[in-house]
């Protein structure tokens, strides 16, 4: 409460006072001097003002209850008004009443915020899908369907000179169709596991990339060499690193066309490295290629990790990347005790 406030009490009280005493007095018949030398009527007068002083402050008090009563019920109005994005109705200028109104407008505007952040996110949302099914439609006219139709032709060519064919052209027709379908097979089962990204959910990043490059060699021909020594990571950190290796696999098997691939993950007491290397076409880092939207999602993970990225490739080199990312113990040590307080 401000000074004043106070003042302004004070000269209320005094004021009350002086008028009980002066209405007393003035009731009683009463002067001063008689008071001062009759101690029994002084004493029904000072039992009389202290009753009435009592009996004004109740009153006083029950008045400011019934006040703040109303209004914190006209705040409690305004407030559910502007929960529900109604007009407020305010009855005076006051400083409340003023910084309700600047309340209404600012959760007008960031509702309208939210709206149109919210429809721009599903706008974006529905291009990616549409983006996304054309690439997909565009994979598997350049790879599968391609494949297949050539199956389909040179099956189509020997089932109509079958008869004038011999043992050993025929062999070499169906070898061809046999090659072709399990070429086509495999572009399959690398389109699938492209499309499909696994979350970490409970496991550790030690776990997850047991199960993303297990699951890498049993639906390709990729040979994987994979080393580890990693302890327990940030979660966050954790997840991040798992997406980063994801989309290195994914170009992987998009793009690079490479039958070996080497994944490194060392820990120590001040950084985490993830190493990747396979041995692919490789691209030209001086131009624009293919990977620049999957490398883009990397550094742009490896910037939020405060970390830095080494990227090697030339044609026909395959691809280096070397991530370093910092660790702080104080990080570590919030992880562990929020895992511990979960369990």
């Amino acid at each position: 409460m401000k000074k004043y406030y106070y003042g302004l009490l004070l000269l209320y009280s005094s004021v009350i006072i002086l008028a009980i005493v002066f209405v007393t007095v003035d009731s009683l018949g009463l002067d001063f001097a008689k008071l001062i030398t009759d101690f029994w009527t002084f004493e029904q007068f000072l039992f009389s003002i202290i009753f009435l002083i009592f009996a004004v402050t109740i009153l006083l008090l029950l008045l400011w209850v019934i006040l703040d009563d109303n209004s914190k019920r006209s705040i409690n109005q305004n407030l559910r008004r502007i929960l529900n994005n109604q007009p407020l109705k305010l009855d005076e200028d006051s400083e409340i009443n003023l910084n309700l109104l600047r309340l209404s407008k600012k959760m007008s505007h960031l509702t309208t915020s939210l709206q149109n952040t919210e429809n721009a996110r599903i706008l974006k949302g529905q291009e990616i899908v549409k983006q996304e099914r054309k690439r997909i439609a565009r994979d598997l006219h350049d790879t599968v369907s391609q494949e297949l139709f050539a199956s389909s032709m040179i099956l189509s060519g020997v089932s109509m000179n079958v008869e004038h064919l011999e043992t050993e052209q025929l062999q070499t027709q169906l070898k061809a169709v046999e090659e072709l379908l399990q070429n086509a097979q495999k572009d399959l089962r690398i389109l699938l596991l492209h499309l499909r990204p696994t979350e970490l959910e409970n496991r550790t990043l030690s776990e997850g990339f047991d199960m993303i490059l297990k699951e890498l060699t049993d639906k390709s021909d990729i040979e994987v060499v994979y080393q580890k020594n990693i302890g327990k990571l940030p979660k966050a950190m954790e997840d991040n690193l798992f997406r980063i290796a994801q989309e290195f696999i994914s170009n992987t098997l998009k793009h690079a066309q490479a039958s070996r691939l080497e994944v490194y993950l060392n820990q120590s007491e001040t950084e985490i490295q993830l190493k990747m290397v396979d041995n692919g076409r490789g691209f030209d880092m001086d131009t624009t290629h293919d990977l620049s939207y999957g490398l883009n999602n990397i550094e742009d993970r490896v910037d939020d990790m405060a970390g830095t990225i080494k990227l090697l490739s030339q044609p026909g080199k395959g691809v280096s990347m070397d991530i370093r990312l910092p660790l702080v113990q104080k990080e570590m040590d919030d992880d562990v005790e929020v895992e511990e307080e979960q369990k």
